[in-house]
């Protein structure tokens, strides 16, 4: 260890002098701003993962809109084999009402193959009454309605029939075969599944938007399959979006606002580093005579300059460390007994986990150690200034 290093410890530990509570303040300063910044940062990093995997248990990776009169088998072969995908699903959306005695709801119609793997896949692993046939509804449109599985309803399509006299609705009664729940309200109180050939007898020459849903091995590597398929396909007539275009105002929105919050948490170690400045300069008044010693026995302004920052880095460097060491403790208890909880009707989720991010925890790091030590330059720079002299004459 450097003489430098040694004094600066000796002068951090020292419990003479009226500096002792003014240590203790800055540690604690430090310490307890680290803490909350990292797990502020953690609450609103586990909330943005906790949202995203909400998205992808419910919504396609990757959707092809066809725009004409593409043919939609041979984009699915195609796209089948781009590297990266794993399974697809075609659709067509169509716009009608579901009633129920005095009650209506808009609703849209997916028509798809109910014996295709990926349907049985997502929507049966939500399903919470009844089977996959029929007309399988979101449980948000069940209780609008008030309808449950094996109860009758009845599909209306306004543009139904043509008449000289302009459009008649055409009306079925249709059975609920289903009701599931993702906790996602544009699916929950939006959608409803039909079978595709029931639904094309339906609606026939009825306005419509085909598809092809896509399913990827890692949802998050999106952007580059998504560009694969745009070279297999490569077709005028269709549109590729992926999940992350399609919520990409959302995410700029909560990364904008996890910046700003950590500019702003950040101002807590700016408050903590103006305690170790206040602790420097008591301290370097209370060591003058240590000061004209050890420049006296040779020691130039430049190592005194060094004993002094050593001394706020330390304080900078050691409340860092127990201020993240605590933000994992509390991060593991929070997690693991669930203790942030919040309505989930609203947020989709019943609690927040923290996620603590190894950038959010570098960037902490080392934005303490820069605000430590700029904190400490100020009284350092001027008791290595201290002139021997006139230490001497007045001691």
């Amino acid at each position: 260890m450097s003489l430098t290093l040694r004094i600066a410890l000796r002068y951090l530990l020292s419990v003479k002098g009226s500096t002792l509570l003014i240590t203790f303040i800055s540690f604690f300063g430090v310490f307890l701003s680290v803490g909350a910044i990292l797990l502020t940062l953690g609450v609103f990093t586990g909330f943005q993962d906790s949202l995203k995997e909400k998205i992808l248990s419910t919504a396609p990776h990757v959707i092809v809109s066809v725009v004409g009169d593409a043919d939609l088998k041979e984009i699915r072969k195609d796209v089948e084999r781009v590297k990266g995908v794993k399974e697809t699903l075609p659709f067509i959306l169509y716009s009608a009402i579901l009633g129920k005695e005095e009650r209506l709801q808009p609703v849209t119609v997916k028509a798809v193959d109910f014996g295709e793997k990926a349907f049985k896949r997502l929507v049966g692993s939500h399903l919470v009454k009844g089977d996959l046939k029929g007309l399988v509804v979101g449980k948000g449109i069940a209780d609008v309605l008030g309808v449950s599985a094996g109860d009758t309803a009845v599909l209306v399509f306004p543009m139904g029939i043509r008449t000289p006299t302009g459009f008649i609705p055409k009306t079925r009664e249709v059975v609920i075969g289903g009701v599931f729940h993702t906790g996602a309200y544009d699916r929950d109180f939006v959608i409803v599944f039909m079978e595709r050939r029931e639904a094309k007898r339906f609606f026939r020459r009825g306005f419509k938007f085909e598809g092809l849903e896509i399913y990827l091995e890692d949802p998050y590597r999106a952007q580059e399959v998504k560009e694969r398929i745009e070279k297999a396909v490569n077709n005028e007539l269709i549109l590729v979006r992926s999940w992350i275009d399609l919520n990409k105002p959302l995410f700029n929105a909560l990364q904008l606002e996890k910046l700003a919050l950590f500019l702003i948490l950040l101002l807590m170690v700016l408050v903590a580093s103006f305690n170790i400045t206040s602790l420097l300069f008591v301290k370097s008044k209370e060591k003058i005579r240590d000061i004209a010693v050890l420049k006296t026995f040779g020691m130039k302004s430049g190592g005194i300059l060094r004993i002094f920052v050593a001394v706020g880095l330390t304080i900078g460097f050691v409340g860092a460390l127990l201020g993240i060491t605590a933000s994992f403790v509390l991060a593991y208890f929070i997690n693991e007994y669930r203790l942030i909880r919040v309505p989930e009707e609203v947020y989709m989720m019943s609690h927040i986990p923290v996620h603590i991010k190894p950038l959010d925890l570098v960037a902490t790091f080392l934005g303490t150690l820069l605000l430590s030590f700029v904190s400490s330059l100020i009284p350092a720079l001027r008791a290595s200034r201290e002139n021997i002299v006139n230490i001497l004459r007045n001691e």
